[in-house]
């Protein structure tokens, strides 16, 4: 099975999402809650559909077996971020299961990570992957080696710099 996160590799809902977030000068003075409180109550319906997709992921997804791939993507609240993405990945005509994980879980508590792979821009994850003997893959957009949260690639995990390459190099 083949997994994909969402956020930050099929769509870049980061810059949109935190648009608001950043304005706040005293954003790094509220209590820890703050910031998932925030991500909870976001507008996902207008930050899914602005975000970018990246590259051309959502037509290649359509291409895939559903029944060998799946999205699997942290959300903070399911009555509006899981509900969104639900929505805007079927009314893109994406048919993979889309598997949510909540926030405060690992991807790997929820499904089996061995023997599958994983394409995730957060190399956390792809860490926890690879530890429950899952094929991991760093979905290297920006081609730095880093990921956004400012982690190098230390353990030399596979670099994707686009979804259709992947494709291509599993294929």
């Amino acid at each position: 099975m083949i997994y994909f996160d969402c956020d930050g590799t099929l769509i870049d809902t980061e810059g949109l999402l935190f648009e608001e977030w950043r304005k706040n000068p005293d954003r790094d003075k509220l209590p820890s809650g703050a910031k998932i409180e925030y991500i909870r109550n976001a507008d996902w319906e207008k930050i899914l559909y602005e975000a970018p997709i990246l590259g051309n992921s959502i037509d290649l997804l359509k291409e895939i077996d559903p029944n060998t791939s799946a999205i699997l993507t942290k959300i903070h609240s399911w009555d509006n971020e899981g509900k969104w993405k639900t929505i805007y990945f079927r009314d893109k005509g994406v048919k993979q299961r889309i598997i949510f994980v909540p926030y405060y879980s690992k991807k790997t508590e929820i499904v089996l990570a061995k023997g599958n792979d994983l394409v995730d821009d957060c190399l956390k994850n792809n860490r926890e992957w690879s530890l429950e003997g899952g094929n991991s893959y760093f979905f290297d957009i920006d081609g730095n080696n880093i990921d956004r949260w400012g982690e190098y690639n230390e353990q030399g995990f596979t670099r994707v710099r686009s979804i259709e390459r992947f494709i291509n190099y599993k294929g």
